[in-house]
């Protein structure tokens, strides 16, 4: 029967399927069992029972006396019972375990002449001495979680946590990696951001699961266990709750609003729209058959409602503002009937409406402990988030910007953005971030061996959608009588209709384990598919731009309107016989093998040794060879769309060590080193397709080109045959080449820790970090290269590479691999102490340097190629500079206590500190920043502005030729000339007053080389509850309150980030410099107040009811 259930599950195992790399979900149990003459017991029982569940665990000792049980729930507590015949069984209490490590639990037995004598010994509430781990790992339990002050209920806000974790606006980032570089498994399927777009690490919108479903997650660095990859910053594990043979349950809610957020910093203010966020959720968890058969259930539902837009018609004169567009809404009005009553084409309000955006989340999964050597869970998740925004200005189809053709100006000055125009509902549209997750897992035991198997399903759809589905967007521009046409009103987006970003991950692992004397020895393979889909096509829907008079629109004349051809027609459909919408598809396929072998080479020193192997491949992109870009010669290479990288092993040997210096676990050396492969975005890999020029077609018609005008309707069919639509192939102006030896990035990692347990039950830690990136992966543009002899000469001997093209307006954006120059490292010191009365402490400092040749930042390799890779010459030299997204410094403070009132009340107070060196440069904060030029001054048009040389001496500017730059203000508020001698004392006191400048003297600046101010954030969370009981159950009401930020709620001149007022310092023109302003003004200091919200506090009420 038993066979015959194992085959059956095993047969679902292969059908269900992911991908991952990272995948822990279980922790262990390992020790000896010793006689007081400390000689080895054989054959010695040992029982674990996780308590709650009843779930039980076993293992016989070997003829070393060792045992070790693997694929344990996480968490706790277990008793564990160790027994032998004749001596006194030894039992341990409140043990619990860590998700990923191996709990050390050694035994002493005394002989006994009465079998049921017994001694009981509590573990200690703190167990990290007890690990046998070797890399850097933080690890959280639900409890801690529960007293983490946060308002996003985020994973990223536990994250956090890590003391070499920094986070910016881009994402958090980890252990020297960027914020793409880090994997997400819960239960040891894919939770990350894998299509890669926007910023973050997780998907559903940074909110796949619900805090209230995580029983314990892990954050590691530097885990030598061969198990885990896909990274080159950090692994992040977590597993959800299961249930167990008590039913337990909750309620809760959670309020915030914008009423609830700070608006003031320093002496500035701002005003924000009103809206609110209301979380209700519940979970539910108990036995189906008690010590069998268990369940458990979460659900959330997000109400989230903001203001809309705060534009209003007006009166139809100008001046036009923001409250006085040129429309009425009597005329709007009038439209809108007329386009429902006419053409069934609605265009929603027009102002004074909210925007509700609602989201859920829900997860259940199912345990059965089959029988005692075979367990198994399935879990599945979903979740639903989405954003609304408003409709994009931009007016690009087809690579052809219709500015001029629709406004006879610059959209930004006459488009829908501008004061002229109105847009209605119809034309914002939702980013929505849908998130479903499969996961399920067999642990069985045939004798001395033990099998894993795993499958897991990851589906990432990003889709864009509207309010009224696939309607055709229409643009009415209105003369202003200086042959302008300025937007009047607008209908749709141009760019959302089949706009869609979707990965599919699929994942199946099989791992034997067993223990051989003092080896234990672990094996596994494993498949991954991974298929990525992306569709982007302007102007799907059908763009029409129509004018209207003054006169029309008063007297709602739309008949006539709609009569005469548009200004402007744009559409874009796919190059296929029913021309249906084109979307990129690109799939990858991946076999892993590893083996390793964790050895007891004596009772205090272990040592683990494995490789793993990983074999990916690339299925051939058919039909997207561009014949016509391939006959573009790039200085005699020609380079092909369709080119896939080929496939080659990858070799990755890890080793760790844990050192237990006296044997009392009190002092303990641990370290190790290995090689790590980690993933690249798929929005990049899939590009590859999307930009080929051959998936679809752009038909653009203007007054101007005379091609056909189609008259307005609402099905898109109808407007191809109108326009007789053939399918056609174009040059990409930007395509994404992948070389032919490309391989993933791969990092080798190495650290060393020192463990003690100090006076006072205090647990310290120091540990070092050091990674060596061996191929990270760059974009270069193969359009643009150096002859080796042409240069620039900015005066005063700074001589550059003058860069030269070989194709006007084409590029070539290769994705290859780099050189081996990129380092991470870091050094961090950690204490930990828990009282006995209720206080939690911990407190780390952490100082890390880290050089990269890229950020990681673009959603496109073109945006890839420019951002923040500014150098002294070309980007294609591949300079390395140091990464912004790793914190120079960071101190992490955390405290939390527990203070038990009248009955059985309680209130638990919790407060975290988290001071790093972060601030903002524009809207982005980063812990690092460069000084630039404001553009590229060696001839690539496509790069960012080039680093700056910092004179030596104010003599020294008088050599450089500075031009009048306009006029600026005096200390009487006058208006003056801006001279050249004003520029160069004033870039010389910038210079002077910046504390990275002023030590740059007479050298170049550093890519990242200036470190941001230092923020300091202090966040407050306070539980009270109120315990009682009915009958034999236990009831509580618990009434909460977070703050983050507190020290801005108390002074708005606290808590509050630095903004770097501007970093592109320099102009270089034809020979002169100009020294920039900043916002019309003289730029004589390095930063500000950062005025955003991300400087002031939020406050989140939340209530909740428990059972048990």
């Amino acid at each position: 029967m038993v066979k015959r259930m194992r085959s059956f599950l095993s047969a679902i195992m292969l059908v269900i399927a992911v991908t991952v790399n990272a995948q822990v979900t279980t922790a262990s149990m390992s020790g000896k069992v010793t006689d007081t003459d400390k000689e080895a017991i054989i054959g010695a029982t040992v029982q674990a029972i996780h308590e709650p569940s009843g779930t039980m665990y076993g293992a016989i000792t070997n003829v070393d006396g060792r045992y070790s049980i693997q694929g344990m729930r996480a968490g706790g507590p277990y008793r564990v019972e160790i027994s032998y015949v004749g001596y006194q069984t030894v039992v341990f209490k409140d043990v619990n375990l860590r998700l990923g490590e191996t709990y050390v639990l050694d035994a002493f037995l005394k002989e006994s002449s009465e079998l049921l004598d017994e001694v009981v010994v509590t573990a200690s509430k703190n167990s990290n001495m007890k690990s046998n781990r070797s890399g850097a790992m933080t690890n959280v339990d639900a409890q801690q979680m529960s007293v983490v002050p946060t308002v996003n209920r985020s994973l990223s806000d536990i994250m956090k946590l890590s003391p070499q974790a920094s986070s910016t606006t881009n994402g958090f980032a980890v252990g020297g990696g960027n914020y793409r570089q880090s994997n997400v498994t819960i239960d040891g399927a894919q939770f990350n951001n894998t299509f890669g777009l926007g910023s973050g690490n997780l998907p559903g919108g940074g909110t796949p699961i619900s805090l209230d479903a995580i029983e314990q997650m892990s954050v590691s660095i530097t885990p030598y266990d061969v198990r885990q990859s896909g990274f080159i910053g950090g692994a992040i594990n977590a597993v959800t709750k299961s249930g167990t043979n008590q039913y337990r349950g909750s309620a809760y809610m959670f309020l915030t609003s914008n009423d609830l957020r700070g608006t003031r910093v320093g002496d500035d203010s701002f005003t924000l729209d009103s809206g609110h966020n209301a979380t209700y959720g519940a979970s539910l968890g108990g036995p189906i058959i008690k010590d069998k058969l268990f369940f458990f259930v979460n659900g959330e539902y997000e109400d989230i409602v903001t203001a809309g837009p705060t534009a209003r018609a007006g009166s139809g004169k100008a001046p036009y503002t923001n409250d006085n567009r040129r429309p009425t809404l009597d005329q709007l009005d009038v439209l809108s009937n007329y386009m429902q009553g006419k053409y069934g084409y609605s265009t929603g309000a027009w102002q004074g409406y909210n925007v509700d955006t609602p989201s859920y989340r829900f997860l259940a999964r199912i345990d059965w402990n089959i029988n005692e050597n075979h367990k198994f869970n399935v879990r599945f998740t979903k979740s639903n988030r989405k954003t609304s925004s408003g409709a994009s200005s931009s007016r690009s189809v087809g690579g052809i910007n219709l500015q001029n053709a629709i406004y006879n100006g610059a959209n930004g000055t006459y488009g829908s953005g501008s004061y002229y125009g109105m847009s209605s509902l119809s034309s914002r549209y939702y980013s929505e971030y849908r998130f479903t997750s499969v996961a399920g897992e067999l642990n069985s035991k045939f004798g001395k061996v033990q099998n894993t198997l795993r499958g897991t399903y990851s589906f990432q759809d990003q889709p864009r959608s509207n309010e009224y589905g696939n309607q055709p967007i229409i643009e009415f521009v209105m003369n202003d009588g200086q042959d302008h046409y300025p937007t009047w009103a607008l209908t749709g987006d141009v760019f959302t209709m089949g706009n869609l970003s979707q990965t599919k991950n699929i994942v199946l692992t099989d791992e034997l384990t067993m223990t051989l004397g003092n080896h234990h020895l672990f094996g596994g393979i494993q498949f991954e598919k991974n298929k990525a889909v992306n569709g982007y096509a302007q102007a799907a829907a059908g763009y029409y731009a129509y004018e209207v008079t003054a006169e029309e629109a008063a007297a709602g004349n739309w008949d006539a309107v709609f009569a005469r051809d548009p200004r402007v027609f744009a559409i874009t459909y796919g190059n296929n016989d029913a021309h249906s919408m084109f979307s990129a598809k690109m799939s990858t396929n991946q076999w892993s093998f590893y083996l390793q072998d964790n050895m007891n080479l004596s009772d205090n020193f272990k040592l683990s040794a494995g490789v793993r192997f990983e074999l990916p491949s690339y299925p051939s992109l058919k039909n997207n060879y561009n014949k016509d870009y391939f006959d573009l010669s790039f200085g005699g290479n020609h380079y092909r769309t369709d080119q896939v990288p080929g496939g080659s092993v990858s070799f990755s040997p890890r080793v760790g060590f844990n050192w237990d210096l006296t044997g009392e676990r009190k002092y303990v050396l641990r370290g190790g080193t290995g090689l790590f492969v980690g993933r690249m975005p798929f929005v990049w890999l899939v590009s590859a397709v999307g930009n080929s020029g051959m998936g679809q077609t752009s038909y653009v018609a203007t007054t101007e080109n005379k091609k056909t005008m189609p008259s307005f309707t609402m099905s898109q069919s109808d407007m191809l045959q109108q326009i007789n639509a053939t399918s056609s192939t174009s040059i990409p102006t930007g395509p994404t080449i992948m070389a032919d030896d490309l391989r993933m990035p791969k990092t080798w990692k190495g650290s060393l820790a020192f463990d003690a347990k100090l006076p006072g039950d205090i647990d310290f830690t120091l540990e070092g970090i050091y990674n060596k990136d061996l191929n990270p992966v760059v974009v270069s543009n193969k359009n643009v290269y150096w002859d080796g002899t042409s240069t620039v000469d900015l005066g005063h001997g700074d001589i550059r590479n003058q860069m030269s093209t070989y194709n006007q307006g084409i590029q070539a954006y290769v994705l290859e691999n780099a050189g081996k120059k990129a380092y991470y490292w870091s050094l961090s010191a950690q204490l930990r102490k828990s009282f006995d009365f209720g206080l939690n402490l911990s407190a780390s400092y952490t100082h890390s340097q880290a050089k990269s040749y890229t950020e990681g930042i673009g959603d496109q390799v073109s945006s890839a190629y420019t951002s923040y890779r500014s150098s002294i010459n070309a980007v294609n030299d591949n300079e390395t500079g140091y990464a912004t997204y790793v914190a120079p410094n960071r101190v992490l403070v955390s405290a939390s206590y527990r203070l038990k009132g009248c009955g059985k009340n309680s209130t638990t107070f919790s407060l975290i500190y988290d001071g790093s060196e972060n601030g903002y440069l524009g809207g982005y904060s980063y812990g690092r920043y460069s000084y630039i030029f404001a553009s590229n001054v060696n001839s690539d048009a496509s790069a960012p502005g080039n680093l700056l040389y910092i004179p030596a001496s104010r003599q020294e500017l008088n050599n450089w030729d500075f031009k009048e730059n306009g006029t600026v203000l005096d200390n009487s508020g006058n208006k003056i000339a801006y001279t050249a001698d004003m520029q160069r004392d004033d870039f010389w006191e910038f210079i002077n007053q910046d504390s990275y400048l002023k030590g740059r003297k007479g050298k170049y600046t550093e890519r990242g080389g200036a470190k941001m101010p230092w923020h300091h954030q202090l966040d407050f969370k306070v539980v009270h509850d109120y315990n009682f009981r009915v009958g034999s159950t236990g009831h509580a009401i618990q009434f909460g309150l977070d703050i983050v930020n507190l020290p801005n709620l108390l002074n708005p001149n606290w808590g509050t980030y630095e903004q770097v007022i501007g970093n592109t310092l320099l102009s270089y023109s034809k020979g002169q410099y100009t020294y920039n302003t900043m916002n019309g003004e003289r730029h004589l200091k390095t930063s500000q107040k950062y005025s955003g919200t991300a400087s002031t506090y939020q406050v989140l009420f939340s209530v909740r009811y428990a059972f048990n």
